[in-house]
C-alpha cells in the first residue's frame, strides 16, 4: 500500500472517531443537565470542555451550555470541533476515494453534508440532544456500514489502527479528568457525575451487568481502564490497536516494523497486568499519562515505519 493512502485511511479513522466522541459527550451532557443544579451542571460543562478541546478553547466564568455547544461542535476556527472533525475525515476520504465502499463514501458525505449549514442557533431551540444523539447514530451506522462493505485488507487494518489508537487517548484524556490531576480543578465528582462518565462511554448498562448498580469510584476506573470485553475501555481499545499494528505492514522488513511491535508489546502488557488497587492507591496519574504519552510514542513509530520514511530506509 502507498505511504501517502495508508496515511489518509489512518487519519480519516481517526477523525471519524473523535467526531463520534465529541457528539456523544454533548450529547449525553445535553440530555443530563436539567437533572444536577447549576453550580453541578457547571462543573460539569467544564469537564466535557476539558476533555475535549484541551487548551483550545477558553471559556471564562459559568459555562454557558449554548457557547460550549456551539464552540465544541460548530466552531470551525476551533481544530478540535466537530464539524472541522467531519471536514478532515471527509477530506482524508476523498482522496482515496478508490479504497472506500460507494455505501460508505455515500454515508460519510451525508454526515458531512447535513452538518454543513448548521451551528447552535439552527439547533437550540428544537431538542439539541436529540440532534446530537442522532449524529452519534450516524456514526454507528458508518461504522456497520464499512465492516460489511469494506475489504478487511491492509487498508482496513489502518482503519482499525487509527480509530482504536485515537479512542484509547480520548478515554484515557476522560479518565484523567475524573481521576487524574486534571480532576483537582474541578472537585470531587458526586455519585451523578460518575453515571454521566459511564454514559459519556457508552458503559451505564454495561457496568452495570458487571458490578449491578454499586456506583463506586474504584470499580468505575477498573471497569473503563481494564475490562477486556467493553469496547470503550482502554484495555479493549489497545487490544484493538496491537492485533491491527500486527497486521499492518507484514511485508516489510523486520527492522522497520520491530519498535513498532515492541511498543505496542509495550502498551499492552501495561494493561494487562494493571491492578486497580495500586493504581487508586495514588499512582492513577502516572498510569494514565504513561498510556497517552505511549499512545504518542506509537504513532511516531507507525509514522516512522509506514508513511513518513525515506527511500533510505527501503534500499
Amino acid at each position: 500500500m502507498l505511504s501517502r493512502v495508508a496515511d489518509n485511511l489512518y487519519w480519516m479513522s481517526r477523525y471519524l472517531e473523535r467526531a463520534e466522541h465529541i457528539s456523544r459527550l454533548i450529547a449525553v451532557k445535553l440530555e443530563t443537565m436539567l437533572e444536577q443544579s447549576r453550580d453541578d451542571a457547571d462543573v460539569s460543562w467544564r469537564r466535557v470542555v476539558a476533555a475535549l478541546s484541551g487548551d483550545n478553547i477558553v471559556l471564562p466564568g459559568p459555562i454557558a451550555p449554548f457557547q460550549a455547544t456551539q464552540a465544541l461542535a460548530f466552531d470551525r476556527s476551533n481544530p478540535s470541533s466537530l464539524i472541522a472533525s467531519i471536514n478532515l475525515a471527509r477530506d482524508n476520504g476523498r482522496q482515496v476515494r478508490e479504497q472506500l465502499s460507494t455505501e460508505g463514501w455515500n454515508w460519510l458525505s451525508s454526515i458531512h453534508l447535513k452538518l454543513a449549514p448548521l451551528n447552535a442557533d439552527a439547533i437550540w431551540n428544537d431538542q439539541p440532544a436529540r440532534a446530537f444523539r442522532d449524529l452519534v447514530d450516524e456514526f454507528y451506522a458508518l461504522g456497520g456500514i464499512a465492516y460489511s462493505t469494506t475489504r478487511h485488507g491492509e487498508g482496513w487494518d489502518f482503519l482499525q489502527l487509527g480509530r482504536y489508537i485515537e479512542r484509547a487517548q480520548l478515554i484515557t484524556r476522560l479518565l484523567d479528568i475524573h481521576f487524574g490531576p486534571s480532576s483537582r480543578l474541578f472537585g470531587q465528582p458526586n455519585i451523578f457525575d460518575w453515571i454521566i462518565l459511564l454514559r459519556f462511554c457508552t458503559g451505564f448498562e454495561a457496568y452495570c451487568k458487571v458490578y449491578t448498580a454499586s456506583i463506586r469510584q474504584d470499580r468505575i476506573a477498573e471497569f473503563l481502564l481494564f475490562d477486556p470485553e467493553f469496547p470503550h475501555s482502554v484495555r479493549f481499545a489497545v487490544e484493538c490497536l496491537a492485533d491491527a499494528l500486527g497486521r499492518v505492514g507484514i511485508g516489510a522488513p523486520p527492522a522497520r516494523r520491530a519498535l513498532c511491535e515492541r511498543l505496542a508489546g509495550k502498551l499492552k502488557a501495561s494493561v494487562d497486568f494493571g491492578h486497580i488497587g495500586e493504581l487508586m492507591s495514588g499512582s492513577i496519574d502516572t498510569f494514565l499519562a504513561s498510556i497517552s504519552t505511549q499512545c504518542n510514542s506509537i504513532h511516531n513509530a507507525v509514522y516512522a515505519a509506514y508513511i513518513a520514511y525515506g527511500a533510505e530506509a527501503v534500499l
